[in-house]
């Protein structure tokens, strides 16, 4: 397909969203996938996207279609990119815009839309991806991975993951799983405490040998 502006140049046929899932796992960073049943490449697993409507934002639609394949509710998206590769899509060119977001892993329903085989899936271990939704993936991580870095974003995003209260040990291996690599533990405490974003709560945990635990709450 081809379409052409008033000027008689090249135009995109459409617009897409493609909202980019994470959620940390039994340990493991995890990316929120469906089947599509449709084509090109039917069957195989992509982002849960889909086309903006005529009515709606970009942003509007990642969240309906969040909704239509996977069961996810109301999240909070943050705009990843923009793709407008003309090659992108063998039905033309169609443009999309990536939406990153990072949910408790419980936000996918118990009983997701079945036809769709909307699960949770492990970065280490991805299926082949349609389009050039693995591009896409791999941008989304990295920009979760430069967003954790910022230890204020951390804290009222990140930590989000984490049932409250919670420790600073708890945090810092939330930190070090979202973000990939292992910290120094002082520095961590110091720099999330210097956010002003967290209230001790004046109790304690025991988390195995060494002094407990002060237990936090996010503000």
């Amino acid at each position: 397909m081809r379409a052409t502006n008033d000027a008689g140049y090249d135009a995109p046929i459409g617009l897409t969203a493609d909202p980019v899932v994470f959620t940390l796992l039994d340990g493991a960073l995890c990316v929120l996938l469906a089947r599509r049943l449709e084509e090109p490449q039917r069957g195989m697993f992509a982002l849960p996207g889909g086309f903006v409507g005529t009515s709606e934002s970009p942003e509007q639609t990642a969240e309906r279609k969040l909704r239509e394949k996977t069961g996810v509710g109301s999240v909070h998206l943050e705009q990843l990119r923009t793709y407008a590769d003309p090659s992108r899509d063998p039905r033309g060119w169609l443009p999309s815009i990536a939406y990153m977001a990072l949910v408790r892993p419980e936000i996918l329903p118990a009983s997701p839309p079945a036809h769709r085989d909307a699960s949770w899936h492990p970065l280490a271990a991805l299926p082949p991806l349609a389009l050039d939704h693995a591009g896409i993936v791999d941008d989304g991580l990295w920009r979760l991975r430069a967003r954790v870095a910022d230890k204020s974003w951390f804290v009222s995003k990140g930590a989000g993951l984490l049932p409250e209260p919670f420790t600073l040990r708890q945090a810092q291996r939330l930190y070090e799983a979202l973000r990939g690599e292992r910290v120094d533990a002082a520095n961590f405490r110091r720099d999330v405490l210097a956010t002003g974003l967290l209230s001790d709560t004046g109790e304690q945990r025991s988390e195995g040998p060494g002094r407990p635990g002060r237990l936090y709450r996010r503000t």
